[in-house]
């Protein structure tokens, strides 16, 4: 009989990578909920240049994540992590030093630069050199939540930094959660005996094709894609509206809120979802509350309740659907090219945060309704495609 229970080396690197991926996301996480207030009264700031500055680091994410994969099977996991790890961390210090400047441009460099440090698909490659295949995929499990806690995190201790030292300060922390990894990466993480291209959680180029022609995984990328686009759509604007009637130094208490109201939320759907066969069920009413709590944003926009109640809304439909969508996308996938359809489903998560930003600062520019318009439009396209779509045969285990 197999042993799925990890050994003592598997739970050591896989609470360690988790460790060091949360730190990662925990710092681009951090300025989400504050960049736009801060950013808005930079000299020469636009609405679009502030949101090109929200989504500029998943257009780098996106390009280099599973190049990064690929280096990493040729020159080694631990040194493009090193690698990657300083390329953030030169990305936050930059990004702070334009903060104390107030310069929009740098900014936006910085933020290019962190993205440069994509750093998700060299982890999943060391997890699975250092894991054995029957239990890879609660290893990746442990990732997720790992990600899940930073989103938290940094919803709450983000606007509080902000506060206190300004948005230079948050890029300062996050360059400084980068530096503390980095002895962990060298000297912590267990050596893989040997690398290995795993076809199950790494992007493979020979199955591209494959992926790219399977018209419910495109349904998914385009989910996964308009998923994260209202995220940074809506973080480049709820700021905004939040701002109006309190300081930043009380933002926190909101994002507090809203998270213990997503999160309650998230556990009972995600277990109907997944354990009595419920999952399109859940993903739709998930759909259904984005789509609503838009047209709360724009009916309720200049009204201070009404919007911290939207916001809310809003957060419980996105924690309902994030931890469904991955889990989903891998029961659509056959086994061999599960890491390739991961690869391009994760690029298209970057690209969406990238197009959210981007399109929703020059959106912006017109008024805030537009924005929600737009994305209200472009989710109900989501909900139609997901009623095309049948549920993925059960993949008998091996």
């Amino acid at each position: 009989m197999v042993d799925k229970d990890f050994t003592p080396e598997e739970r050591k690197a896989t609470l360690g990578l988790a460790g060091v991926f949360s730190l990662r996301m925990l710092g681009l996480f951090l300025v989400l909920p504050v960049l736009s207030i801060y950013a808005s009264d930079f000299p020469g700031a636009t609405s679009f240049l502030v949101g090109l500055a929200i989504g500029a680091y998943g257009l780098t994410q996106a390009f280099f994540q599973i190049p990064y994969g690929l280096w990493s099977d040729k020159y080694g996991r631990i040194p493009i992590l090193i690698f990657s790890t300083i390329i953030f961390f030169l990305g936050s210090g930059l990004a702070a030093w334009a903060s104390f400047e107030h310069s929009i441009y740098w900014l936006i460099a910085g933020r290019f630069l962190q993205g440069m440090g994509a750093v998700s698909s060299v982890v999943i490659a060391l997890i699975a050199d250092l894991t054995r295949e029957e239990i890879r995929t609660r290893a990746m499990a442990t990732i997720g939540a790992s990600i899940g806690m930073a989103f938290a995190f940094g919803m709450v201790l983000g606007p509080f930094i902000a506060s206190h030292f300004g948005l230079g300060g948050v890029f300062i922390f996050t360059a400084l959660l980068a530096l503390i990894s980095l002895p962990y990466i060298i000297w912590g993480i267990p050596r893989p005996k040997v690398i290995v291209h795993h076809d199950d959680a790494e992007f493979t180029g020979s199955y591209l094709g494959t992926v790219l022609r399977d018209k419910n995984l495109l349904k998914m990328d385009f989910g996964m894609f308009t998923l994260h686009m209202g995220l940074t759509g809506v973080f480049t604007v709820a700021p905004l509206i939040l701002k109006q009637f309190m300081d930043v130094s009380d933002l926190w208490k909101v994002y507090l809120v809203m998270f213990l109201v997503g999160l309650t939320l998230m556990v009972p759907s995600t277990i109907i979802a997944e354990k009595r066969g419920l999952i399109k069920e859940v993903k739709i009413i998930g759909i259904l509350i984005l789509i609503i709590s838009f047209g709360m944003f724009m009916a309720f926009e200049n009204h201070f309740v009404p919007a911290i109640i939207s916001i809310i809304v809003y957060f419980t439909g996105f924690m309902m659907l994030e931890p469904i969508m991955p889990s989903l996308m891998s029961k659509y996938a056959k086994p061999q090219v599960k890491g390739t359809a991961s690869g391009v489903f994760n690029t298209s998560q970057f690209l969406g945060a990238f197009v959210g930003g981007a399109l929703s600062g020059f959106l912006m520019g017109y008024g805030y309704d537009k924005v929600f318009i737009f994305l209200g439009l472009i989710t109900f396209v989501w909900l139609a495609l997901v009623f095309t779509m049948e549920m993925p045969k059960k993949q008998t285990e091996k």
